[in-house]
């Protein structure tokens, strides 16, 4: 290999090198699709694979080249350098291969490794690079200053476009703490899930006796980017009413031009009576959303326990789902309480995914077994859950069913000693009046200050702070009008309100005098910062 095709060479293989590191960074970053996540982790991939086949090359160029040279005794430092170099790459590189296919949720270390190979190769390139120029005989070899010094440009440049790509995502931490809590919902477009969409019913099944999984197109101009575990709110028309109703999610977000709920069909529940009996393909329904903060990040929950009861296995499938289709390695436990054997919503899939995920196993615990069961039966116990789940201490515990079942699983963890902050559980969110005497009950008009948008406006007992606001056009941003998905938490200056449902607040948005106007209703005078 000529000076001029080494140096060419050495620039393709840092560049390759610069930019493998790039790609990563910006395939982690949380505000990247599904798709274009996807397309970033393959072109890392292929880049890495030519990046070995290059390394290959020149190191077997090098090893010519010394045989060529036919040198005796020591070796110039340079060249013991070089080949120290190539030696320290390879198993850097055979390490970070290991990684990405086993361990793919180890994301930091994937990161450094990349960083690390870079400088490695950047030095690896430069030496030779400065070798040459030093060694030039002849002072008027143009072409060769001008090619080492296109190198040194080239490896610079690239070496700057790394660090400020990897220091361009440190800000992102440190505006977690805001000086006040902010309204947070996680997902990528505030302002498009916001808006609604309209969806069309393509197919159902049925998953159980009471239970079917209605499946609807996605309108090819919205993309839905949610996250596993998310939820929307939907307006259904029953019987000529509009009705809102919120669900979760459960297929995996990494379809985006199709979503599926899994309706369970309850007593009195008008809505889901009406998805389980009379939905039909075609049907057509505005949906707005994703929101909710319950949902698995494979960058935050390195291993997962998933706690569910009844339909609560909706949030856990679309998780399983998602980390089935990305073959992550995440390790996860499912422990599933129903009452009987016939309410084992996606069973099929449940079994599927215990054969062909190892890092995946799940048992079923029945409160009222048949006969031939011959597996768990009862309910939730400390038991069951230190017999199926080891090192507590490193799990991240999702908890998802009726609130008499997640108040006992709770329970349970925090005997166990597991920290509430690695507890986090969906609630069905049932909106239920306080019947207890109260101010509202005896004073039929209140006052609200909405000191932002410089109002002051009367509101009826029963009327919530959502209500006065649209009526009299004060903004306040809305999702699911149901107290969970926290898009309309605003904050009291003073005064009391009383809250319905507090599932959409986070602990220090209730202690920073947050509430959700959605489900909220004003005691007396209120000051409202909006």
């Amino acid at each position: 290999m000529s000076n001029i095709s080494a140096i060419v060479a050495g620039i393709v293989f840092v560049t390759l090198a610069a930019a493998n590191v790039v790609v990563m960074l910006e395939a982690s970053q949380p505000s990247r699709n599904i798709t274009t996540r996807s397309r970033l982790i393959a072109f890392h991939r292929a880049g890495g694979y030519l990046f070995v086949i290059l390394l290959c090359i020149m190191a077997y160029s090098m090893s010519q080249r010394l045989a060529g040279l036919g040198i005796t005794g020591h070796l110039p430092t340079h060249l013991v350098l070089h080949i120290a170099l190539v030696l320290v790459l390879v198993p850097l590189l055979l390490l970070k291969i290991l990684i990405a296919h086993r361990y793919k949720h180890s994301q930091s270390s994937l990161k450094g490794l990349g960083i690390t190979i870079f400088v490695i190769s950047f030095v690896l390139v430069a030496i030779p690079t400065f070798s040459e120029l030093l060694r030039s005989a002849n002072p008027g070899s143009m072409a060769l200053r001008l090619a080492t010094g296109g190198v040194v440009a080239v490896c610079l440049v690239q070496c700057a476009l790394v660090f400020k790509q990897k220091h361009t995502q440190a800000p992102v931490e440190s505006s977690r703490i805001p000086e006040i809590p902010a309204r947070v919902t996680p997902r990528t477009d505030r302002e498009n899930a916001k808006d609604p969409m309209n969806l069309l019913l393509a197919q159902i099944e049925q998953q159980t006796h009471d239970t079917k999984t209605l499946r609807f197109q996605v309108p090819k101009e919205r993309q839905l980017r949610s996250k596993p575990g998310q939820f929307l709110t939907f307006q259904w028309t029953v019987d000529g009413q509009r009705v809102p109703r919120s669900y979760t999610i459960s297929s995996s977000p990494v379809h985006e031009n199709y979503v599926e709920i899994t309706p369970k069909r309850t007593e009195n529940g008008c809505v889901s009576a009406f998805l389980n009996e009379r939905a039909k393909p075609g049907l057509a329904v505005e949906a707005s959303g994703p929101y909710g903060r319950f949902y698995f990040d494979e960058t935050l929950h390195k291993s997962i326990v998933l706690i569910a009861a009844g339909s609560g296995i909706t949030p856990m499938i679309s998780m399983l789902r998602y980390i089935d289709d990305l073959e992550l390695a995440t390790p996860v436990t499912l422990l599933y309480c129903v009452r009987t054997g016939a309410d084992v919503i996606f069973e099929n899939e449940l079994e599927r995914l215990s054969r062909s995920r190892p890092s995946f196993k799940y048992e079923v615990c029945l409160s009222k077994p048949d006969p031939t069961w011959k597996g768990r039966s009862g309910r939730l116990t400390e038991e069951f859950v230190t017999q199926n789940v080891t090192n507590l201490d490193a799990q991240t515990f999702f908890l998802c069913g009726p609130k008499g079942f997640m108040d006992n699983a709770r329970q349970i963890l925090s005997t166990l000693g597991v920290n509430r902050d690695r507890i986090l559980q969906e609630s069905f969110g049932e909106s239920k009046r306080s019947t207890k005497s109260s101010p509202l009950e005896t004073r039929p008009v209140e006052t609200v200050v909405f000191i932002h948008s410089q109002k002051v406006c009367q509101v009826s007992a029963e009327s919530t702070l959502l209500d006065l606001a649209e009526r009299n056009e004060v903004p306040i941003p809305y999702g699911c009008r149901q107290g969970l998905c926290g898009t309309c938490a605003t904050r009291v200056l003073s005064g009391t309100v009383q809250m319905d449902v507090e599932a959409g607040l986070t602990a220090e948005q209730k202690s920073a005098g947050y509430v959700l106007p959605c489900v909220s209703r004003a005691e007396g005078t209120v000051v409202v910062a909006a």
